[in-house]
């Protein structure tokens, strides 16, 4: 099955191989201007405020080395997500302690809830896979990534 809800969300523009953050903040910050840069967001500052204030309420970091910051906004009117990997890991309080090399935010309207349960369970999904979290951090283009994360079993 295709991850159809993250290709209409994905564009290999809102992917960075190697993040330059080094704090969960920064982090987020820079996965915002990603998708920024690529859909011309109305307001860059306020979905990184939705996305930061999500977080300050509970981490959302997995086990694994994934971390998964999402919001809810009339910023935007589809789901947009964007994916940065960080080799050497950053700290997103997961609960395995261990830090984020995964880091996919995604940004959903606030208006409705079932694209934004559906992708978090596609890329919950995805990310479930040793093979799949590994064959990304150790992808070599956004292109592989893109490939990755859009067409199972690459």
């Amino acid at each position: 099955m295709q991850n159809e809800l993250i290709k209409a969300s994905l564009d290999p523009a809102c992917i960075r191989l190697e993040l330059k953050a080094k704090t969960r903040d920064e982090a987020i910050r820079e996965l915002v201007w990603l998708i920024h840069a690529k859909h011309n967001l109305r307001s860059p500052e306020q979905v990184l405020n939705v996305v930061m204030e999500r977080e300050r309420m509970m981490t959302t970091s997995l086990e694994n080395g994934i971390a998964i910051p999402h919001g809810k906004t009339d910023i935007v009117d589809k789901v947009l997500v964007a994916v940065g990997i960080k080799k050497s890991g950053i700290d997103f309080n997961s609960s395995d302690g261990q830090p984020s090399n995964i880091i996919i935010l995604m940004v959903s309207p606030a208006a409705i809830s079932g694209p934004h349960m559906r992708c978090l369970a596609e890329i919950s999904r995805l990310l479930t896979s040793g093979k799949n979290r590994m064959k990304l951090i150790e992808a070599k283009d956004a292109e592989t990534v893109y490939r990755i994360m859009t067409e199972p079993g690459v």
